[in-house]
């Protein structure tokens, strides 16, 4: 059976001191993410907390308080902005490795004019934090550790009792042809450390044109010409990498005391199409199974079958000691179809440009965006909307039978961050039960 060694690249990760140095190094190097085009001002301070409230599966829109305090660990260049101007209300402390990475936040925030932000230059496994935030954010940060069990406790620790983690780690499955190349990257320049990031990068776009066999490896090469410099980096030469599967997953978390929550749709999975972690089986024998297991067990086969096909590994977590009891989205999706909604609509005023050299543009822009979904069920469903009707006569009026697989999907597609198209004004309490969605 393979190590972890043999599966994830691990040649740099010798302590957390070394993999903490060798990503200091790197970020240093290159700007991840790349400068965003524009940022966005909303209209609707209470934008963010809404929403990611109604992605946690909670509809009174409390669950993270309208001024939250939030921590981003491992802000890179861009988060602190983007987060700060989701969350103008609440107080961000934002910290990277990476002085490259923080002094190009300190200048886009400087350049917007934006005032609740901490930068502080500190390394998730040296971060002191107890029980402090609402909100932590850590997205693509742990799996570059040697061991991602101590920076997770770090945020676990961090956390308050009731708070929440967005985490996101690397799905295996979209990491096995990234993790190759890494390996053979570092094996093929073992005996020269002088080697650098530059001419590793010039040796990867010469192989995306001159690979010498005709392979997987080749063929996903090629699919990257076009991609910056700053992503090839990222994902070919990063020097320390793990992945996870729904089940590895849960097991680094048990490490920290905490449990999985719901899916986080995040914007790389909005642009693929890949928002769904639940199979729509025609086997009856097959869904008829499927559908009788928990949430956990459901997304691992998921994991398994939809391969490189399946969403990134990005998940709300929370403290096993929270007073708040898991939700399963079975639970979400019955509480969802109970809600009133009100068709939502804000506005936000764009900062064009790149490299710290923003201008705002007067125009204020609707949002969301386009004004009505593409989905055609959500569509039909939007269209619908009243705030006398439940979602579940919205479905009755249209004669939409309301399984748990097209409940969900609508639920994520019109109530969600990336998809805040219904606000909920009214949850009805009681429900036969009859009524109980089933598959």
């Amino acid at each position: 059976m393979a190590s972890n060694r043999d599966m994830f690249n691990l040649m740099g990760a010798l302590s957390q001191s070394a993999a903490d140095a060798a990503n200091r190094e790197f970020y240093g190097k290159i700007t991840y993410p790349w400068p965003q085009l524009t940022y966005s001002t909303y209209a609707d301070q209470h934008c963010g907390t809404v929403f990611l409230n109604q992605e946690l599966g909670d509809w009174t829109h409390t669950r993270v308080p309208a001024h939250p305090r939030i921590w981003i660990a491992g802000c890179g260049s861009n988060q602190a902005t983007l987060t700060a101007l989701k969350f103008p209300l609440a107080e961000i402390t934002a910290t990277d490795i990476s002085t490259t990475s923080l002094a190009v936040c300190e200048k886009n925030l400087s350049q917007l004019g934006i005032k609740n932000v901490k930068l502080v230059e500190q390394s998730i496994n040296d971060a002191g934090y107890a029980e402090e935030f609402d909100y932590v954010i850590c997205t693509g940060v742990i799996h570059h550790n040697a061991d991602p069990a101590i920076p997770l406790a770090r945020l676990a620790a961090g956390l308050k009792p009731d708070g929440v983690l967005e985490l996101q780690v690397y799905n295996y499955y979209h990491r096995i042809l990234t993790t190759a190349y890494q390996k053979a990257m570092r094996y093929l320049f073992m005996d020269d450390p002088e080697i650098g990031l530059d001419e590793q990068l010039a040796l990867t776009r010469d192989l995306m044109d001159k690979f010498p066999i005709e392979n997987t490896m080749c063929f996903y090469l090629k699919q990257q010409k076009e991609e910056s410099m700053e992503f090839l980096a990222d994902s070919f030469l990063q020097p320390v990498e793990h992945s996870y599967t729904i089940e590895s997953l849960i097991m680094l978390l048990e490490t920290a005391g905490m449990e999985l929550g719901l899916p986080c749709v995040n914007v790389f999975d909005k642009m693929t199409g890949k928002l769904f972690w639940n199979i729509e089986f025609d086997n009856e024998i097959a869904a008829s199974h499927y559908h009788k297991l928990a949430d956990f067990a459901r997304w691992q086969i998921s994991n398994l079958l939809m391969v490189e096909r399946a969403p990134s590994l990005s998940f709300y977590v929370q403290r096993n000691d929270s007073r708040f009891k898991r939700k399963s989205e079975g639970e979400v999706c019955n509480e969802f179809l109970d809600t009133r909604f009100l068709k939502y609509h804000t506005t936000i005023t764009n900062y064009v440009g790149g490299n710290g050299d923003y201008k705002l543009s007067p125009t204020p822009i609707s949002h969301p965006s386009p004004r009505v979904p593409v989905d055609q069920v959500a569509h039909r469903i939007f269209k619908e909307i009243s705030p006398n009707k439940t979602i579940r006569e919205v479905f009755q009026a249209l004669g939409i039978k309301p399984t748990f697989n097209l409940v969900n999907n609508v639920r994520i597609q019109l109530t969600t961050p990336h998809f805040p198209y219904l606000k909920a004004v009214q949850r009805e309490m009681r429900r036969a039960p009859e009524q109980e969605l089933n598959s």
